[in-house]
């Protein structure tokens, strides 16, 4: 699970108290994880659980609810190593939901389908340049880190320019009335062992 590898990834560094912990993890991976940030509390007490993590002190200030301060375990340590070897051998097959829209995008009006494909690559173009401002700003909030924090993100900008470049390509073929057949029939029969 992302969010408890990412855990105990900062609690290596140092001790942290939840919210803090949620924030750091917002801050510095915000822009390139899905990690659900309401999910880390839970996350976290279950790490604590299973014995990868410890309170080692609450404190309260000023009639705010208590905090706990977090520290990992020696056995948190060896789950830390274990988990971030999985996370970065085991691939991840990625299936895009939007091939299904793609899919069925024939049965409707060409016209209603070309505006709708071309929103999402505005969207895709929006996305890109948000990802271009976030590289620029690491620069500047952490330039002691800035070359991790810019092959993240430019993991995930290699990514967005292969979706814009395809989601043109599909427009193209749209308008040339290449993409689907004149009879286009979502029932067709074609099974993964025919395309082995």
């Amino acid at each position: 699970m992302s969010v408890q590898l990412a855990i105990l990834g900062f609690l290596r560094e140092r001790n942290y108290h939840g919210y803090e912990l949620k924030k750091t993890i917002e801050r510095q991976m915000g822009a390139w994880t899905d990690i659900k940030f309401g999910s880390l509390y839970h996350a976290l007490n279950n790490l604590e659980k299973e014995g990868f993590v410890v309170k080692v002190s609450t404190s309260s200030e000023g009639g705010k609810p208590a905090r706990s301060i977090f520290s990992i375990t020696k056995t948190g340590h060896e789950e830390f190593c274990k988990r971030l070897k999985d996370n970065i051998l085991n691939l991840q097959r990625v299936f895009l939901k939007e091939d299904i829209g793609v899919f069925f995008g024939g049965k409707m009006d060409k016209g209603e389908l070309l505006s709708i494909l071309k929103e999402r690559l505005k969207k895709m173009n929006e996305l890109k340049e948000h990802l271009e401002l976030h590289k620029e700003k690491i620069k500047e909030i952490a330039p002691c880190l800035s070359n991790l924090p810019h092959w993240l993100i430019m993991h995930h900008l290699m990514h967005v320019d292969v979706e814009i470049e395809w989601f043109q390509k599909i427009i193209q073929e749209l308008i040339r009335g290449n993409l689907y057949p004149s009879e286009y029939s979502v029932d067709f029969n074609i099974t993964p062992e025919k395309l082995k």
